[in-house]
């Protein structure tokens, strides 16, 4: 407790495998206010977002792969400002395919450490980053970019939830 952040929140991703579901089901939930939750973390940090995917048995392998890749969106700062202030899906998918224009993949398989990679001629910075791919001039995430199902400008968040309903159902 004490390495981590005074106004750290958590973001727990949850995956598994039932036996009643045909297809998956997929939620992504960013609660209005930080929450403790509980012993779903390690710790008591209070948790903000939510990600849960349950689907048929069978592709375990498969659920844990999308919940890494998560974890992973999760852990960037760019992509966490982003999820902090999507209005939309689009919002979300926006950051998403931000973050994978600039992220470096390498694929699985044999790697010879005599070969080495070399790095990237030119690494952008977090905020060349945010400056030129997370939000336009309105302040808003890409997916509303052009006023295709964005929001006016003035338009607020939605009122914080009362104490106590911490896990209702915002619509958002």
């Amino acid at each position: 407790m004490k390495k981590i952040p005074r106004d750290a929140e958590a973001s727990n991703v949850l995956v598994g495998e039932v036996d009643f579901l045909d297809k998956p089901f997929v939620a992504f939930v960013r609660l209005a206010q930080a929450t403790t939750l509980g012993g779903l973390t390690e710790v008591p940090v209070p948790t903000r977002f939510l990600f849960l995917l349950l689907g048929p048995t069978g592709k375990a392998k498969s659920y844990n792969q999308i919940g890494r890749a998560i974890a992973t969106l999760m852990v960037d700062d760019l992509f966490s400002d982003v999820a902090y202030k999507a209005r939309d899906r689009e919002d979300l998918i926006a950051g998403i395919d931000e973050f994978l224009d600039e992220v470096i993949v390498l694929p699985p398989g044999e790697w010879d450490p005599k070969i080495r990679i070399e790095p990237p001629k030119k690494v952008p910075t977090a905020d060349k980053r945010k400056s030129v791919h997370s939000l336009n001039e309105l302040g808003q995430a890409n997916g509303t970019v052009g006023g295709s199902g964005g929001h006016a400008e003035d338009e607020e968040m939605p009122v914080a939830h009362e104490l106590g309903e911490e896990l209702a159902h915002t619509g958002r």
